[in-house]
């Protein structure tokens, strides 16, 4: 079964904002970020559920090669990210306002 992906539009901000820190950095890095981002997501399509639950009903899956997690929570058929942190980020602080740096 395939599973519907469904963006909060803080994690569509995070994600934004840790794309262009990454390309700030280094050309091209950004969008190695976003193939990552991209490679987690279809996982997540396939198998949400393969990854721990850090709160209650909010799993995270780790992006490859990058410090980030996606923060997600399953309804059906539907993963509705919520949240992309960097791991030094408390998750027990989320969901407060994101900075503007990773």
């Amino acid at each position: 079964m395939a599973y519907r992906l469904k963006f909060s539009a803080r994690a569509l901000l995070e994600t934004g904002e840790a794309q262009e820190w990454y390309e700030s950095q280094c050309s091209g890095l950004g969008d190695e970020f976003i193939a990552a981002v991209e490679l987690q997501l279809k996982r997540l399509e396939h198998a949400p559920l393969l990854y721990a639950e850090v709160i209650p009903g909010v799993r995270r899956a780790l992006l490859p090669r990058f410090p980030f997690g996606l923060f997600y929570a399953v309804r059906g058929d539907l993963v509705h990210v919520m949240a992309v942190l960097h791991d030094a980020r408390n998750p027990k602080r989320w969901p407060k306002k994101p900075s503007h740096t990773p």
